[in-house]
Parts: structure tokens; C-alpha cells; sequence
């Protein structure tokens, strides 16, 4: 499907370098065919963007400033030892999976920019560029920042290593997810999973908590 491209030049540029750098990466990208994807002459990526470092880097901006982020409209945890603060800790790790889930999966799978946007940051994830490190930094410290204070409050036993081990451990199946979104519909044979999203986070949930060691987060048998 050929992309909707803006009528500005400049924001044809940003998106053309989307898919190219999405499909080809960093070094494999080039200026003349990023230019040509968006009818402009490459001579402008210079002027608007100083190169092709500063273009990748608008890049990524443009996906940030585009890219709804959920986690950090939440409230925030109290700190550790307020009264109810564990009770607010379980509710805060809930909606913070929810929350995640919602920003990984908000894509519009009709538009070729959007799907190559959330490749280009599955591969910046995986190796940040030393230009970009600063900007991806301050795009996932609120992740960060609300996931470590519910652990804090729920493990208080765990140092600040383990705390980041264990946030870690959290993430990791919900990006995997995301990643791994079409080789999952294959194997479920189903191309339009997961149809309900409340039923993927309440056992991403489930699977955390436990992992967790948190037993007052789940009904008790009777005896």
C-alpha cells in the first residue's frame, strides 16, 4: 500500500526516512532514495535536517511526538510505607500493563508509516544509536520511573538492581508481544488476534503478579 504522504515537504522527508530506515536500517537507508520516496529533491535533507544523522533523529522525534503515551497519564505510586500504598501498588502495576499494551498495540495497521514507525523502534530498542541514546532515554523514563515505584513498594526487600531486573522481566514478555505480533497470528491462525485486549493484559497481569510473589492480588480457595 503506497503511504498518504503530507502535502509539506519536510514532513514527506521525515515519513519517506520512516520506511527507509525501518526496511534498510541506518546504514543501509540512502538520501537520494529516501528523497525520491517523497518527491523531493535530496539537496533538502540538508537544509531542513543537516544530514542524514539529523534526519533519523527528526525521525524518531516525529514517531514520539505522534505516539500516545499512556503510562504517563497514570497516577503516581505513594511511596513506600503510606497507608494503602501497597493496595495502590497492585492497582498502579495493572493499569501500567494495561497502559503498555495500549501504547504497543495503538497502531493503524492501514497505514505503511505507522507499521514502519513501530519497526524502526523495535530496532532502535535493540541497538540505540549513540546520537539518539539521549532522546529514547527521556521516551521510556516514564515507563521506567512508574514501573520501578510499584515494585518498590511491593518488594521493598529487592535492591535497585533487582528492581530493574524484575521490571525487566515484566516488559519483556509485553514487547516480546508486540515484536513477535504476526509470527503469534500464525500460529493462532487467527490474522486479526488479539481481537480483546482486556483478556491478553489480565494475563500478562496475572503472570506478573504471581511472578511477583503478590498472593493478596488473587482470590483465596475456599477451604
Amino acid at each position: 500500500m503506497t503511504p498518504a504522504f503530507s502535502q509539506d515537504t519536510r514532513t514527506r522527508l521525515i515519513e519517506s526516512a520512516i520506511l527507509h530506515f525501518a526496511a534498510k536500517g541506518f546504514d543501509g537507508a540512502g538520501i537520494r532514495e529516501i528523497a525520491k520516496g517523497a518527491h523531493a529533491n535530496s539537496a533538502l535533507v540538508a537544509y531542513h535536517f543537516c544530514g542524514k544523522e539529523g534526519l533519523y533523529l527528526e525521525a524518531l522525534k516525529h514517531i514520539f511526538t505522534r505516539k500516545a503515551c499512556h503510562v504517563a497519564a497514570l497516577a503516581a505510586v505513594p511511596a513506600p510505607g503510606t497507608p494503602g500504598a501497597r493496595e495502590a501498588a497492585i492497582q498502579g502495576l495493572k493499569d501500567h500493563i494495561r497502559a503498555f499494551m495500549e501504547d504497543l498495540i495503538s497502531t493503524d495497521r492501514s497505514d505503511p508509516v505507522e507499521e514502519a514507525a513501530m519497526v524502526l523502534m523495535a530496532r532502535e530498542m535493540q541497538a540505540p544509536r549513540p546520537a539518539a541514546a539521549p532522546l529514547l532515554l527521556e521516551q521510556i523514563q516514564p515507563y521506567i520511573d512508574h514501573l520501578v515505584a510499584c515494585l518498590r513498594v511491593l518488594r521493598p526487600d529487592l535492591s535497585a538492581d533487582d528492581l530493574l531486573n524484575m521490571g525487566l522481566s515484566i516488559q519483556g514478555p509485553l514487547i516480546h508481544f508486540r515484536n513477535s505480533l504476526g509470527i503469534i497470528r500464525l500460529i493462532r491462525g487467527n490474522p486479526d488476534y488479539p481481537e480483546d485486549l482486556s483478556e491478553l493484559v489480565r494475563h500478562l497481569t496475572e503472570f506478573s503478579l504471581r511472578g511477583l510473589g503478590i498472593p493478596e492480588a488473587f482470590p483465596q480457595p475456599r477451604s
